[in-house]
């Protein structure tokens, strides 16, 4: 008897974590960012039409009304994988990638720029290689 309600018991809560059902969400906004592209850009030198050919159109584009000719370029690169179990998102198994690169130019050159990146470094790994492998078929296929 105690076997059968054993048995009973495991399909049961077998059935339950079945029912429940687990998914994978990914949310990636823009591209990544290769850091060894952002080693290229050099104040004073590189251009506006430069940076264009290298990252794309930007993000978004702040221009300085105190300081005519100065705009701000900025792109990012976001990555999250959210494991879900049921209703409830598994924080513990999230996968996040955050980089930012913003680019100051004053009349089509650049004057300043800076880079970070945040999260998973094995991550950040992973993408790049996928990027660079298949880089050149998507160039201006992406939405930023």
């Amino acid at each position: 008897m105690y076997k059968k309600i054993l048995i009973l018991f495991t399909i049961m809560a077998v059935s339950a974590l079945a029912l429940s059902g687990c998914a994978t969400t990914r949310n990636i906004q823009g591209r990544p960012i290769i850091s060894s592209s952002v080693n290229k850009i050099i104040n004073g030198v590189t251009t506006k039409k430069e940076i264009l050919s290298m990252y794309g159109p930007p993000l978004s584009v702040s221009k300085n009304i105190l300081k005519p000719g100065v705009e701000t370029y900025k792109y990012r690169f976001r990555y999250k994988k959210y494991v879900h179990m049921g209703d409830e998102i598994l924080t513990s198994a999230t996968r996040k990638l955050t980089e930012k690169l913003n680019i100051t130019l004053q009349h089509g050159v650049v004057i300043a720029h800076s880079f970070t990146t945040q999260g998973n470094i094995s991550l950040k790994r992973i993408l790049k290689k996928k990027n660079t492998s298949g880089a050149q078929s998507q160039d201006n296929n992406n939405n930023y």
